[in-house]
């Protein structure tokens, strides 16, 4: 009899998690497929071309640490040289070469993972600096993805050499604690590929070994579910790219043996009423942190590295824990922050993302890093730091490679969007045009025979939704659970998922208001007048690139954007409990809410602050007496915060 390809499919995945000593792993509740499994398409596929057409394609051209970077040249220049963002951009670069099954990125990505290979020495280290354990920590991950995308038996015995050599020296010592904050803050990024290594030898060594890495770790548990002390000498816990970095590593300690404390401290770090949250916390699932967290003001920012490590670190808590809020937070994540953090034909990125954003200039923000002269939110190929234009790039690979997953034996569809998944089980096309429209449709179009599952993500904000097979409803669709579908699966079969959703409200810095429709966050879109800038203006640029900048060169200017339209709009409430009343209209992308409201200029709404000029007022506090507003109410229309560049996202509000 022919035995199902599913079964073996689960069983092969036991094997190489579970262990016959006692002392097993937890096992994951999914597993991710191999790099280039998820093909996107739609307009998911459009803005990772985009990415690949832009700074991604050309970054080794226009940033000398990138494309004259240590690794590559084997120079000992130092500082951001020999540190992280070479690394950085290669792990970007191997993630979209193969989302996008690119020959060409395929071969510069190959180039990277070559000069990580031959960089290794006697004693198992490599890299241009001896024991630079957080920058090796990345080439790490990405040779572990260029393994799985491809089977390079290369990479398994460099790894073990590696970490031999890494016992040896805690073993004497020098642990990460040693070498700085950011190891000690990111331990969850090795542990991740220790892990992987232990299931893909199958040698307790590797398990054991975890457990020692593990220990060196900042203490993420208990600073996700209590806060306190986040300053340097614990790990820098208050930095935003760590605190979202640091997600990853509870899920992963509680595979270990971890407590339930562990398992749940992804949720603590995120939750609505949860400390970091109630301080510090966005509509768009973030927290604020201009680079320690910051506030909730409705122009304090979040960084763009923050974005893509929230998106990295959820495709990891995942797949270990199986939690269906993950992966909602995931897509709410994906869908607002990341591309309105990019510039929309991806030749730029803005260090910030701040959710009223007014305008991009390189003005004065206030910020503690970042501020005046660093072009922190001009959209361009040098705004801010260096690491966010090095980093970003597997922000939009990991999602769509999130997308699916394996699970008891068959396959999870774990978050939406337009794509492909082919795996040895079946070849699955996904349309619909989520998270646009509110339907996913899933068929198959290839399939290998056997009775498997198929799990649908029902999205915990979604009360209402439904699932049919082939036509056939099923039963009702529980929100914020996976549904399992089993059946042996057949080409042409088809499940259609209908997700709808009504605008929602929720309450922010001086009972400002908020707008969400499903995973979507709702903005007034600005709109924009553009001004080309001199990027040697900015000091850091000029520091970072040796004095070569080739942005205008090559057809990547830093643009200032100006607001030609008002903003001072306060949204008229309607309905019980100070909640507007919305019109939804059109469909797809076209799709926006229609709403009430009138002007203002009440507490200076609508104009920026004098101690920080490039920032806007915040709102006054809601609900503005009736007495401070101006003229007739008016129709506004409120787009996806994805769709914007200048926007009005938290709203004051007042009684009818």
């Amino acid at each position: 009899m022919k035995k199902a390809v599913g079964t073996v499919f689960a069983a092969i995945f036991a094997v190489t998690v579970l262990a016959s000593d006692g002392t097993a792993l937890r096992p994951c509740a999914m597993e991710r497929l191999p790099p280039g499994s998820v093909k996107p398409q739609g307009w998911l596929l459009k803005q990772m071309e985009m990415q690949r057409d832009g700074l991604t394609g050309r970054a080794e051209e226009l940033y000398e640490d990138i494309g004259k970077s240590d690794w590559l040249t084997g120079g000992k220049r130092g500082g951001q040289f020999a540190w992280e963002r070479g690394p950085y951009y290669a792990k970007g670069l191997t993630a979209l070469a193969f989302a996008l099954d690119d020959t060409t990125l395929k071969a510069r990505a190959k180039k990277w993972i070559d000069a990580f290979l031959a960089s290794q020495r006697k004693n198992g280290d490599f890299g241009p600096k001896n024991r630079n354990w957080w920058a090796n920590m990345i080439a790490l991950w990405t040779l572990r993805d260029w393994c799985e995308a491809t089977g390079d038996v290369r990479v398994v015995p460099f790894l073990e050499r590696y970490f031999a050599y890494q016992r040896t020296a805690f073993a004497a010592g020098d642990g990460f604690a040693k070498d700085s904050k950011w190891a000690v803050a990111r331990v969850g990024d090795e542990l991740d590929v220790i892990l992987w290594l232990y299931r893909k030898t199958g040698k307790a060594e590797w398990r054991d070994y975890a457990r020692t890495v593990a220990a060196q770790s900042a203490d993420w548990t208990d600073y996700y579910h209590k806060g306190g002390d986040g300053s340097g000498r614990l790990g820098y816990r208050c930095h935003i790219v760590n605190y979202m970095q640091g997600l990853k590593t509870p899920p992963l300690k509680w595979l270990l043996g971890g407590d339930e404390m562990d398992r749940a401290a992804f949720r603590a770090a995120l939750a609505p009423d949860g400390w970091a949250m109630l301080k510090y916390g966005r509509p768009d699932r973030a927290v604020n942190g201009t680079e320690p967290l910051s506030s909730r003001s409705s122009t304090q920012g979040t960084e763009l590295c923050a974005t893509a490590e929230h998106i990295l670190s959820s495709q990891v808590a995942l797949e270990a824990l199986g939690d269906v809020d993950i992966a909602d937070d995931m897509e709410v994540a994906a869908y607002n922050t990341l591309p309105a953090t990019l510039a929309p034909d991806g030749k730029g990125i803005r260090y910030y993302c701040l959710l009223n954003q007014t305008a991009c200039t390189n003005g004065e923000l206030g910020f503690r890093q970042n501020g005046n002269g660093y072009f922190a939110t001009v959209p361009g190929p040098y705004s801010g730091f260096g690491c966010c234009r090095s980093n970003f790039h597997f922000a939009w690979p990991k999602f769509a490679e999130s997308m699916w997953m394996k699970r008891e034996g068959g396959l999870a569809a774990t978050a939406y969007g337009d794509c492909v998944v082919k795996t040895p089980l079946a070849t699955v096309s996904e349309t619909g045009g989520y998270p646009f429209a509110d339907c996913v449709r899933l068929e198959v179009v290839e399939a290998a025979g056997g009775e498997w599952p198929l799990f649908v993500r029902i999205p915990g904000w979604c009360g209402d939704a439904s699932v049919k097979v082939n036509g056939v409803s099923r039963e009702r669709a529980k929100p914020g659970s996976f549904m399992r579908l089993s059946r042996a699966w057949k080409k042409g079969d088809v499940v259609e998922l209908s997700f709808p959703s009504k605008p929602a409200v929720t309450r922010w810095k001086d009972d400002s208001i908020a707008v969400m429709r499903g995973p979507l966050l709702y903005a007034l879109k600005l709109e924009a007048d553009e001004k080309i800038v001199d990027a040697a203006d900015c000091p850091k640029a000029k520091k970072d690139a040796n004095g070569v900048l080739r942005d205008k060169e090559l057809g990547f200017p830093m643009k200032e954007l100006h607001a030609k339209s008002p903003w001072n709009y306060v949204l008229v409430a309607d309905g019980a409990g100070g909640t507007p009343q919305f019109e939804v209209k059109g469909e797809g992308l076209e799709r926006r809410l229609a709403v009430k409201a009138v002007r203002t200029d009440c507490a200076g709404w609508g104009t920026m602050r004098e101690d920080a000029p490039a920032r806007a007022k915040n709102p006054p506090p809601s609900p503005v007496p009736a007495a401070e507003t101006k003229g007739a109410a008016e129709t506004v229309e409120l787009v996806p915060l994805a769709l914007t560049q200048l926007r009005i996202t938290l709203f004051p509000w007042t009684e009818k």
